[in-house]
């Protein structure tokens, strides 16, 4: 093994959060910063063109295809869970939703004892990260590398799903990522006229040429390296060759809710016992690394209409107009988001925080079986996930190579009270369906189709066709002192290991109540002020 140079700061992953830190911290002139990313630069159409997303995420080269385990609460399917693979993570290749959840879930991370964290905490580095089309005010920046936009084409049914959700009780939100997240209202996307917007474009692209910032890419980190209880560099894998970078300052793990607990656990950091049943010498007992994975538990609530809807503009007259459209006038469906309005409901009247999600997407998805992506007729969706799931997985290893994916363990529906709301959730949204709005639209149900009416027959149909919505976190928590199974420490310092940190969605306690790509930005922007000002 040979070294490949010394910086002040190692930044592991190029994902949502570690894009961020790696900019941030090379801003400063004095400061060297290497970027390690496993996958290789986001030059591909499909991570540029919105409408490439299902390319994008099928493909092994910008998506690890993590295999897990059957999960018995829902006939023990085994789902594979995508993640990026590429400069910019997986916000390359996600949907571009834009949300941030609720006040509520940043104060209850403060109200666990991670000071510094409450709504009042982040919402500055919301603020600082973006620019909002819609201009800055108190909730949104105006002058932020993160370009954060309004749906280019809505489609015409957005007006129609809007004023179904208003017809069901709920009230008009002009902005659901403002100053409360109640009610219905159009999505946002992480879009740049038209194109996406991804960590790595508002990041990592303006920050490349910098002298003291070095990205490299298709290089896989193997472990840490500690040192007399202090990270002193990794050791990486790049064609072939074993390497080792030494970092002066610090090294900062940013490889994901899915991949940081598997690079801790590979450098010796973890559990004892599930280190010592692979081979790997001990150099912290952390029984929390790898434990507390929390997903968001969904379905497709399907309809067909008797409007054309995206997924059946594929044809290949189709895709030439649409592709023009979009790369002339950054319009049309080659430019649409995944989602293109979104309602955030109470499944019972007590609750104080809405605790379902519904988004709409005017794309027809299939995701029964093993039948096509699309479905064949004009189709539109509505998304049903619950916002604060109480089930809770791990991440271990399978072994102690560093190129075998680690092992994922996740029983969705275990708990009824998740089973309940999602159920719940699923039924307002085939309300939103029989509404008035909807009926001089609406040819049918497709799924899970009107003879599903009792909540036995609910809760087959959740068994079959429950999913998850690709917002893993909490495999690395943080908490106060005194909180065995915290990983962390609210300045995000690896306990017990010097000169260490994770930041990532890795880190959440809990799961925010949206979409979790803005939060992990969000992350990012303050982890490079907490390393400036909390060295390790």
């Amino acid at each position: 093994m040979r070294d490949s140079g010394i910086w002040d700061y190692i930044v592991v992953g190029a994902g949502s959060s570690g894009s961020v830190i790696a900019s941030r911290l090379s801003q400063e002139p004095g400061v060297s910063v290497l970027l390690v990313e496993a996958g290789s630069w986001d030059l591909s159409p499909y991570l540029w063109v919105p409408a490439g997303e299902e390319r994008a995420i099928a493909s092994p080269k910008y998506s690890w295809s993590y295999q897990v385990q059957a999960d018995p609460s829902r006939n023990n399917r085994a789902e594979v869970w995508p993640a990026g693979r590429v400069l910019g993570g997986s916000s390359s290749i996600n949907g571009m939703i834009y949300l941030r959840g609720s006040a509520a879930d940043y104060d209850g991370w403060e109200a666990l004892g991670n000071e510094g964290w409450g709504y009042k905490d982040v919402l500055p580095y919301f603020v600082r990260a973006e620019s909002n089309t819609r201009g800055a005010n108190p909730f949104h920046g105006g002058q932020g590398p993160l370009s954060v936009s309004d749906v280019r084409t809505p489609h015409q049914l957005v007006r129609t799903f809007t004023q179904a959700a208003m017809e069901c009780g709920l009230p008009f939100n002009e902005d659901v990522n403002g100053a409360s997240q109640y009610g219905v209202g159009a999505l946002q996307a992480t879009q740049k006229r038209g194109w996406r917007h991804s960590a790595s474009k508002a990041y990592l692209w303006p920050a490349r040429k910098r002298c003291n910032l070095t990205i490299l890419t298709r290089a896989l980190t193997r472990r840490v390296l500690v040192e007399n209880g202090q990270a002193v560099g990794i050791e990486y894998q790049k064609k072939g060759q074993v390497l080792r970078a030494r970092a002066r300052k610090e090294v900062i793990i940013s490889a994901g809710a899915l991949a940081s607990p598997k690079l801790l656990m590979l450098s010796g950091i973890g559990p004892a016992e599930t280190l010592r049943e692979h081979g790997i010498p001990l150099v912290c007992d952390l029984p929390g690394v790898g434990q507390g994975l929390q997903e968001h538990p969904g379905v497709m609530i399907s309809a067909e209409v008797n409007v054309r809807t995206y997924n059946v503009e594929t044809d290949p007259w189709s895709v030439i107009k649409h592709g023009t459209n979009w790369l002339f006038r950054g319009r049309g469906p080659g430019a649409t988001p995944i989602g293109h309005a979104v309602a955030f409901a109470k499944t019972r009247p007590e609750e104080t925080e809405p605790d379902v999600q519904l988004t709409f997407t005017p794309i027809g998805y299939n995701t029964v079986g093993d039948g096509p992506l699309f479905f064949p007729m004009p189709a539109v969706v509505i998304a049903v996930n619950v916002c604060r799931p109480l089930a809770r997985g791990q991440v271990t290893l399978r072994s102690a190579d560093p190129a075998e994916l680690p092992r994922i363990e996740h029983v969705m529906l275990g708990q009824e009270d998740d089973r309940r709301r999602l159920r719940d959730g699923a039924k307002m949204a085939r309300q939103f369906f029989q509404t008035g709005a909807f009926a001089p639209y609406m040819q049918g149900e497709l799924h899970p189709g009107a003879q599903v009416t009792e909540d036995e027959q609910w809760d087959a149909f959740l068994r079959s066709h429950c999913i998850r919505f690709s917002h893993p976190v909490g495999t690395c928590r943080m908490g106060p002192d005194g909180d065995r199974n915290a990983v962390l420490d609210p300045q995000l310092r690896v306990r017990r290991v010097r000169r260490l940190r994770v930041a990532d969605a890795s880190i959440m306690p809990s799961l925010p109540s949206a979409n979790t790509n803005a939060p992990a930005i969000m992350i990012g922007e303050k982890a490079a002020d907490l390393i400036r000002r909390f060295p390790g």
